[in-house]
């Protein structure tokens, strides 16, 4: 007897699963058109959540470049002094304080060209924490007396690359032309930091300039950072400090309200989809009514009537999002250009398609449950005698 009940349970979820489909081929047009509203709802619901998860990973990305663990103390209206070093040497005794500044210059290069270029002054022993070793592209990792280090942008400023050992001439307006000689050659391109925009650097000793620009402290961890940025608020009220840590936050908080609302927004789209398929669903029904009543009267139950048009909606609103994921993944290949010769890809997020498929799911499943509730209670006399 469970047998037999386990066969002809079987056999009604094979009957509804036929009948479903039947009804979506006979009604191809229509169960067409339900399917692109889906496509068009999933596919933006995805591609908003996508674009804030991009967002999210481009800033965090940003910032971890930056440093998550750093401090910067940067002056509003006088330059830091040994004094503020020493400040913040004291209240952060186990952070890593370095003094730098910058101002710029015109190098004067073996070949006779010349180029604008940005001169950082930087302690000696400070160099091996500020720049990746891997950056180093030729020479050595060294400044002090005499010696630079030159960015591979100078290296090709003239007509003959500048290569280590070769002397260079930076002409400063605060002082005397300055005689280096190349020590090493590195690569800051694709580094951020408090050296980033740097050409050349060499001992913060050769410095005609009173003070410091930048104070960057290293601490041991993000949280760290965080903590050591208000303990020196207060004694730097004339200047502005900057944690990494404490601005990826903030930036990450504004991400996730714009992510929200982009997703609000496109959630829109599957409202409107599920109001396109209650109404899709309700002219099949009446269509379809006295063919009901026939299903009722060979022993169809209601709960089978039901099933039969929840699995109709379901098979139109997974032949739209199956439509919808491959464009999506063709969306996620365009490059979008951000300046500054980079380029953006969209992060197709496993998570935010599975939120978009189950808020598309759920919109229009509730969509049909309606029309599929009312099919289920039609009168079996009356669908019959429906013309």
């Amino acid at each position: 007897m469970r047998c037999w009940r386990w066969a002809s349970g079987g056999a009604v979820l094979a009957d509804v699963a036929r009948l479903a489909w039947l009804a979506v081929r006979e009604r191809a047009g229509r169960s067409a058109l339900a399917a692109l509203g889906v496509f068009i709802a999933f596919l933006a619901l995805a591609t908003a959540l996508s674009i804030g998860e991009t967002f999210k990973g481009v800033v965090e990305e940003a910032f971890q470049r930056l440093g998550l663990n750093t401090v910067w103390i940067l002056p509003r209206f006088r330059p830091l002094t040994e004094a503020d070093v020493a400040t913040v040497s004291a209240l952060l005794p186990t952070a890593v304080v370095i003094p730098m500044t910058g101002e710029g210059a015109k190098a004067r290069l073996p070949d006779g060209s010349e180029r604008d270029v940005m001169i950082y002054y930087v302690p000696p022993e400070a160099v091996d924490v500020l720049i990746p070793r891997d950056a180093l592209k030729s020479g050595v990792m060294s400044i002090g007396g005499s010696l630079a280090l030159v960015s591979t942008r100078v290296k090709m400023a003239g007509d003959v690359p500048l290569e280590p050992g070769m002397p260079v001439t930076l002409e400063r307006s605060t002082g005397p032309p300055l005689e280096v000689t190349a020590a090493g050659v590195v690569d800051l391109s694709g580094i951020a930091g408090p050296l980033g925009g740097g050409d050349v650097f060499v001992d913060r000793a050769l410095s005609a300039v009173e003070g410091y620009a930048l104070i960057y402290v290293i601490t041991d961890s993000p949280q760290t950072a965080e903590k050591a940025a208000a303990r020196l608020t207060p004694y730097f009220p004339d200047a502005t400090i900057l944690s990494p840590q404490v601005l990826a936050r903030q930036v990450g908080q504004f991400a996730a309200v714009a992510q929200l609302g982009l997703g609000v927004l496109a959630g829109v789209s599957a409202l409107i989809t599920a109001m396109w398929l209650y109404d899709t669903m309700t002219i099949s029904i009446l269509q379809r009514t006295k063919e009901i009543g026939i299903m009722r009267a060979v022993g169809f139950k209601r709960r089978h009537i039901l099933a039969v048009i929840l699995a109709e909606s379901l098979i139109v609103i997974a032949m739209g999002i199956a439509a919808a994921l491959p464009a999506l993944f063709l969306i996620s290949q365009i490059s979008i250009p951000i300046g500054f010769g980079a380029a953006l890809k969209l992060r197709i997020a496993p998570v935010a398609v599975l939120a978009s498929a189950a808020v598309v799911l759920a919109a229009n499943l509730l969509g049909a449950l309606a029309p599929a509730y009312r099919a289920s209670r039609l009168n079996i006399v009356d669908a019959l005698r429906y013309e």
